[in-house]
């Protein structure tokens, strides 16, 4: 009689402390199933398909790029509903990821009416770039220059396609700061053109 029990608790998933993580592991396949199939991705997903474009290799950042539009995707597949830009903005790329170094040469630089500089922490294609300076002319709001930096400083992950840049950053942190844009609202992706290398 004692094996048959013990057969029976065997073949049950949920006998032997078993029932948590079999209903914890049951729950977040349900949920990867349902959020894809609804078509809410999450940065992470998205991110790995942007990868599939092209490269992430650091040192293809490195050079002088354009930021030509922003652009939407809602999956990291497809792209749509692109804003170029009316102002010729250029980011300069000395090193990626940027070194800790006293003089800031390293530094990426946004060159636009402001010139301001972001230091750089990668992870394969993830990006982490920070705000570090700027010359703070005064810049009315909206304008470009406010959309590229709160892209570049709330940057998830970035690749590189050919000589396209394309850096997915998810949301922007600060709501109220959406007034001071003129092309970011809707958006989640910051496309360059590398220019110089």
């Amino acid at each position: 009689m004692k094996s048959i029990v013990k057969e029976i608790v065997d073949k049950n998933p949920f006998a032997g402390g078993r029932k948590v993580p079999l209903l914890l592991l049951c729950a977040v396949f349900l949920l990867k199933n349902w959020s894809c199939q609804s078509g809410h991705y999450f940065d992470a997903e998205i991110s790995h398909n942007l990868m599939k474009m092209g490269s992430v290799e650091p040192e293809l950042l490195i050079g002088e790029w354009d930021i030509l539009k922003f652009a939407y995707t809602a999956d990291g597949e497809i792209i749509s509903n692109e804003s170029n830009f009316k102002n010729n903005f250029k980011l300069k790329i000395p090193a990626a990821p940027t070194p800790i170094d006293d003089d800031g040469s390293g530094r990426w630089r946004l060159s636009a009416r402001n010139s301001i500089y972001f230091i750089c922490t990668l992870d394969g294609n993830l990006i982490d770039i920070e705000f570090r300076l700027s010359t703070y002319m005064n810049v009315p709001a909206p304008h470009e220059e406010y959309d590229a930096s709160f892209a570049l400083a709330n940057a998830y992950s970035f690749v590189i396609k050919g000589n396209e840049l394309i850096i997915y950053f998810p949301k922007i942190k600060d709501k109220g700061l959406l007034s001071q844009c003129t092309l970011i609202e809707g958006k989640n992706l910051l496309i360059l053109k590398k220019v110089k290398p």
